[in-house]
């Protein structure tokens, strides 16, 4: 006991008035430093003679196996890269829609097979390394020919050029 009286004469005020936060000790501003280390000592005298009541013990289900937290890796894995070829752009009858493109994937001959690429990215480079984004949009008829949309309307040079499918 008297260790203790000791530790907290040791402390400074603010740290006793911490601890009496803690505590449940009403502390305020004007009281002085012994003042504050009675009421501490009073209070933990009553939480010493109190002894809690243990909570009856209920036998506890079977935990379910635990999966493993997903963590993020440093490094994702690489995105898989199809190429494709620029074939036309989306033409009516008196007018030719630049923004839209149509692509041939190698190896794709059915609009059923080619609707998975729908939503996927299209890159296409230039010479100079310009890069213009653009988005498959839907398919273009029966034969597996992809529609892709672009903010910026490709050049009429591009026309048989490789795009990239990401």
């Amino acid at each position: 006991m008297s260790t203790e009286k000791s530790e907290l004469a040791k402390m400074k005020v603010t740290e006793l008035r911490k601890l009496a936060e803690q505590l449940d000790v009403e502390a305020p501003s004007k009281k002085i430093k012994t003042e504050l280390i009675k009421s501490i000592m009073a209070k933990q005298k009553k939480r010493a003679a109190k002894p809690k009541p243990k909570p009856e013990t209920k036998p506890k289900p079977k935990a379910k196996p635990k999966l493993k937290p997903k963590t993020k890796t440093k490094n994702p894995p690489p995105v898989e890269k199809i190429f494709g070829i620029f074939v036309n752009i989306r033409q009516g009858m008196f007018r030719q829609y630049p923004h839209n493109i149509l692509i041939r994937i190698p190896g794709i001959d059915s609009s059923n097979s080619a609707a998975k690429y729908i939503g996927k990215k299209v890159v296409w480079r230039s010479k100079s390394g310009k890069k213009l984004v653009g988005k498959i949009v839907k398919t273009h008829g029966r034969n597996g020919v992809l529609l892709s949309r672009f903010k910026k309307g490709l050049p009429g040079q591009a026309i048989g050029s490789s795009v990239e499918i990401i």
